[in-house]
């Protein structure tokens, strides 16, 4: 009987169905966006354990929208243009965000002392309602990638659940490069032409997500 459940859970995994819900988790939490440039870029000006606090309210913020998603992926589907105005709205919070990302000054001694720049659980969290790309990824998820396998409200919360452990992966990896371009990018004109760089980035998904 073991060994029945067994075989029985590995076809189930091996699906062409459960991998393509896979290859999307996978590629949506680890490309560019502003939970993962915004871990990259709060790394580089405070070091890695002062980021940990952003990182645990970006997790909860996150897996909260996705079950909020779940719960409403009937209602979305009915009430396409109040979700596209979410987006909207998202969309410009992202410029907003690469602008300041952009013209950020570079690290000195007093910036890092002072713990009003430093951003926490409370920004972490807020973040993920204002995160256009995060609410285009769990309603693409909840309404579109996960119909093959007709899941349940229950099945929606579990692979919501398993989202949210990889996007806290990414949110580690883009937080360990931070590590790494600290180190790099020393000089305040280094460190200046590196803010740039993450802005613009920012700045092209917030303009994708406008005209998608």
């Amino acid at each position: 009987m073991t060994i029945y459940y067994k075989e029985l859970l590995e076809i189930k995994v091996m699906r062409p169905e459960i991998i393509a819900i896979f290859t999307f988790i996978l590629t949506m939490c680890f490309t560019p966006g502003p939970n993962n440039i915004l871990s990259t870029f709060h790394t580089i000006k405070f070091g890695y354990k002062k980021t940990i606090p952003l990182h645990l309210g970006m997790y909860v913020g996150f897996t909260f929208t996705g079950s909020l998603v779940a719960f409403l992926a009937d209602w979305i589907n009915q009430y396409k243009s109040i979700f596209n105005f979410i987006v909207f709205l998202g969309a410009g919070y992202i410029l907003y965000l690469a602008g300041k990302v952009a013209f950020a000054s570079p690290l000195n001694a007093a910036e890092e002392d002072n713990q009003k720049t430093i951003l926490g659980f409370k920004e972490g969290f807020i973040l993920q309602f204002l995160n256009g790309k995060a609410w285009t990824h769990f309603t693409a998820l909840m309404t579109t990638v996960l119909n093959p396998i007709q899941p349940s409200l229950q099945d929606k919360l579990i692979w919501n659940f398993v989202n949210s452990i990889f996007g806290f992966a990414a949110l580690t990896t883009w937080a360990i490069a931070g590590v790494f371009l600290r180190k790099i990018f020393s000089t305040p004109k280094q460190a200046k032409y590196l803010n740039i760089f993450l802005g613009l980035a920012l700045a092209v998904l917030g303009i994708y997500l406008l005209f998608q």
